[in-house]
């Protein structure tokens, strides 16, 4: 009925009465919500479309009736409400896994006749459900999925699936997985030779060497390849691997087992696109571990994984789900605010020590004193950091903050954009008529800012906050295990050579930090929105 009428050329098509249906279901389910955690006092954790999922805090299963007598509480408030609508106990899951929307896995139980309680798996919208990861790739995934499941502490669950991934690369690398484990399989939706992006399509080039050996292929057929490295010349094209696409390595097992070892399957490629993404996506949830670190563990590079997140300056405020723990930047503490930016650190002349520079004022063994000396408590000079005069620490401070701040500039005006896919990651200047769509064919990511404005700006305020006065002492006060409570006791100590020098300092990071607008409103915004205004003014943010 809702298609009839929101389709606009059916006989039936009513828009607005399409728009009141979709509407009283999220009303709905916002009610069933409003019930299960005001009156029955339950956290909801998770809604979509026509169900909700209650956390009930319980975990021992010997309580198993007190859930579902919970449960039966949340229906019956619900159900008295709607004389058509009726709500169920869809089942109860022991442990989940909810990495997005309409993307989780959980273990369900269920009591049998007997009284003895049965565990099921679910899993919805996972890679390991899909058809185009190869066999070792949904074997992994399971076993990590039934690790994170297990209930176990995150200390073993995670050092159990590093040990996992160490095993399976070096079985891999050393040729004891059996071809059934690489092969992948993926469905032909037309003749092959209707593709017409066939030639990246690696089902396709395998189904096009099946009919040029005149072996049957029909529409429908569900056709496995390998992909392989080329270790020699392959007879007939006098190509070698290192030119080919990995469509155009892609080969039926069958014609592997006939090359007698000329033949096998790229381990590498296999680990970077089959292995590495999955099992990334499952453990994003887990702090202790990364993508770096999971790269690492396959004996990948893991300098080109280093985690991406989005507009690479940490997850965006403005989303659907940021939005709601959003908090602005200027009320988060520098240490969580500037954890991400590039650190100021300077050479002591006297120790020869390398050491990020702490601030305008340091509180050492509860004593106050000057950022402007050398943090190694061994050193023998550590006034000025080893520098002969004030001048020349002040040269050396602004040598370094210049570099690094045209080093960021640079990187934000490159304009590179990179794919959020982990299993992607290309990067390129050039966008596409779909906007923020990824170039490479077959990808679904999107491009994002391989250096954002907010980063950057958060890198300048990180340089402006270093070398402030009144800043750092405010954090002193604010600091709980601080016993200071004024500004004077605790820059009375400070000798005036140090205060004019940070002073000199501070200058400087505020003139590069004024040229930077991303923390401005302009007058005109107001004047758009609401008309003109006498009172108009720019209006800046922290």
């Amino acid at each position: 009925m809702y298609g009839c009428l929101g389709f606009s050329h059916s006989r039936f098509y009513a828009q607005p009465i399409a728009a009141l249906i979709t509407a009283l279901g999220r009303e709905t389910l916002q009610k069933t919500r409003d019930l299960a955690e005001d009156k029955v006092n339950l956290e909801v954790i998770y809604g979509d479309t026509d169900s909700i999922m209650i956390n009930t805090g319980i975990s021992d299963l010997k309580n198993f009736d007190e859930v579902m007598r919970l449960g039966g509480n949340v229906k019956r408030e619900v159900n008295r409400l709607y004389k058509t609508l009726e709500l169920e106990i869809d089942g109860v899951f022991k442990s989940m896994l909810l990495l997005k929307k309409k993307k989780y896995a959980a273990v369900k139980i269920e009591r049998n006749a007997a009284g003895e309680f049965v565990f099921e798996k679910e899993m919805k919208g996972l890679d390991l459900v899909r058809r185009d990861w190869c066999v070792q790739s949904k074997d992994t995934g399971r076993f990590v999925l039934d690790q994170i499941l297990s209930g176990d502490q995150v200390e073993v669950v995670v050092n159990n699936i590093h040990s996992h991934l160490e095993e399976l690369a070096l079985k891999m690398r050393n040729g004891d997985w059996p071809l059934e484990k690489f092969t992948i399989t993926k469905g032909l939706s037309k003749h092959p030779n209707e593709y017409p992006d066939g030639k990246s399509q690696p089902h396709v080039q395998v189904a096009k060497s099946m009919l040029a050996h005149n072996r049957p292929v029909n529409v429908g057929d569900h056709i496995p390849y390998i992909i392989c490295k080329i270790d020699e010349e392959e007879m007939d094209g006098g190509t070698t691997s290192k030119k080919q696409s990995f469509a155009e390595r892609a080969r039926h097992p069958e014609e592997i087992l006939r090359s007698n070892g000329v033949l096998k399957p790229d381990i590498e490629w296999y680990l970077t696109q089959q292995i590495l993404p999955p099992i990334t996506r499952l453990c994003e949830p887990i702090a202790s571990t990364s993508q770096a670190i999971i790269a690492e563990k396959l004996g990948l590079d893991s300098a080109k994984y280093n985690q991406i997140r989005h507009n690479s300056g940490g997850s965006d405020p403005f989303d659907g789900d940021g939005l709601l723990e959003y908090k602005p930047a200027s009320s988060l503490s520098d240490s969580e605010r500037f954890k991400d930016v590039e650190k100021v650190e300077l050479t002591c002349l006297s120790c020869g020590q390398k050491n990020a520079f702490a601030g305008a004022i340091v509180v050492v063994h509860n004593r106050v004193d000057s950022g402007l000396r050398c943090p190694n408590p061994t050193c023998l000079g550590p006034y000025l950091w080893g520098h002969n005069s004030h001048s020349a620490l002040f040269a050396k401070a602004c040598s370094i903050v210049n570099c690094s701040l045209h080093r960021h500039v640079r990187g934000y005006y490159a304009g590179v954009m990179v794919c959020d896919d982990s299993g992607c990651r290309q990067e390129t200047r050039q966008l596409s008529v779909l906007g923020d769509m990824c170039l490479k064919r077959g990808c679904t990511g999107k491009l994002i800012s391989k250096y954002s404005d907010h980063k950057l700006f958060t890198q300048l305020k990180y340089f402006d906050s270093l070398f402030d006065v009144d800043h750092a002492l405010k954090n002193i006060i604010k600091d709980e295990n601080n016993n200071f409570s004024s500004k004077k006791a605790l820059i009375k100590d400070l000798l005036p050579a140090d205060k004019e020098i940070l002073a000199h300092l501070h200058n400087m990071t505020q003139t590069n930090l004024a040229l930077n607008a991303y923390n401005w409103v302009e007058p005109s915004i107001w004047q758009t929105l609401f008309g003109k205004s006498n009172n108009s003014s720019s209006i800046a943010t922290q």
